[in-house]
This record gives C-alpha cells, sequence and structure tokens, in this order.
C-alpha cells in the first residue's frame, strides 16, 4: 500500500537553522507527498542577524539530513525570494507562492503543509486554494524555534542544541556558531 497521497506538496520556511520541529514538518509531508518541494524562503536576502545562514548554507543543510529523499527525487529543495513586501502575508503572497511551486513542479501542488505560523492560513485566498489541501501540524509539542536554536549556539550549549538538531548535522557546531 502506498503511503502518499497527494501528488505535489509544498512546504516553505526559512530555516535559520534548521531543527526537529521543521523535520517533523518535512516527515509528514514526505509521508502524505509522492513528492515534496520545500522552498527555502528569504533566499535572497543577505545574511543578518535574523538570517545568519546564507540559502546555500541552509540548503547544504537539508541535504544532509535529506540526502535518500532528494537522491531518490521524494524531495525537492528550492530557493523563494523574498516576494516585493514580505511584511505583509496576504493572499497576494500566497498567489506567489503557489505560481512558484508551479514553475518548479511543473504543475500547483495539491497540498500545502504548515507548522508554527496559524495566520498562514490567511495568505492564500479561497479561490486559489480550492483543489488544494491544507495540512497543519502543530509543533508546540517540541517548543523549539530557529530562535532558540541560534540562543543555543551563541551560548555554546551544546548538549541542549543537540536535543533539536538532527544528528547527522552535530558536526556543525562550531561552523553554525561562527557564522553568528
Amino acid at each position: 500500500m502506498q503511503d502518499d497521497i497527494f501528488k505535489y506538496g509544498i512546504i516553505v520556511g526559512r530555516f535559520q537553522h534548521i531543527h526537529k520541529g521543521h523535520e517533523k514538518l518535512i516527515n509528514i509531508g514526505l509521508k502524505l507527498c509522492n513528492k515534496l518541494l520545500v522552498f527555502i524562503g528569504s533566499a535572497n536576502q543577505k545574511t543578518s542577524a535574523r538570517n545568519p545562514y546564507s540559502y546555500e548554507y541552509r540548503k547544504s543543510l537539508l541535504e544532509i539530513i535529506y540526502k535518500d529523499e532528494i537522491s531518490s527525487q521524494k524531495l525537492i529543495i528550492a530557493p523563494l525570494d523574498d516576494w516585493a513586501d514580505c511584511t505583509l502575508l496576504t493572499p497576494k503572497w500566497g498567489e506567489y507562492v503557489l505560481d512558484k511551486a508551479k514553475e518548479v513542479l511543473g504543475e500547483y501542488p495539491n497540498c500545502i503543509i504548515y507548522g508554527k505560523d496559524k495566520d498562514i492560513f490567511k495568505c492564500f485566498s479561497k479561490n486559489d486554494v480550492k483543489n488544494i489541501s491544507e495540512v497543519y501540524v502543530d509543533r508546540n509539542s517540541l517548543l523549539i524555534s530557529a530562535t532558540k536554536m541560534r540562543e543555543y549556539l551563541k551560548d555554546n550549549n551544546i548538549e541542549e542544541w543537540k536535543k533539536y538538531a538532527n544528528e547527522k548535522i552535530y558536526d556543525k557546531f562550531d561552523e553554525l556558531r561562527n557564522m553568528l
């Protein structure tokens, strides 16, 4: 029996840096979808305190964790530049995301997987998602954020950091820390 019930799913995140909450979203998406597109957002932004890691670096971390899924083409990672007014998550932003997904996949996704931000539902017009299933995954059970991960790095708190980081990137602790 085939686990996946959707042809194409998408997830959008900044992944500054990836942690077990992000992985929970991705892993659920991989079970539900034949192919999962993970957009790494703010791909066009220069590094800053809020976005300390480049698109290429964030992608490389995902490639370490999801090597097999990428090589089997079940997982696709792509950049998503910030929309013209990235402070406003409106249906126009949602339309932008769906159009970018169509560029990558060749057709619109039929599943969108969300985490943490319940307001994300306001980012898509009902008309745009009428044929798209929306899956909300509550990440609150892990109580972790990329901000908290960066705090662990700044504080040189490797033990707390390891609780929420994938063991495949444990050797990146110092590198991640030095980039802050």
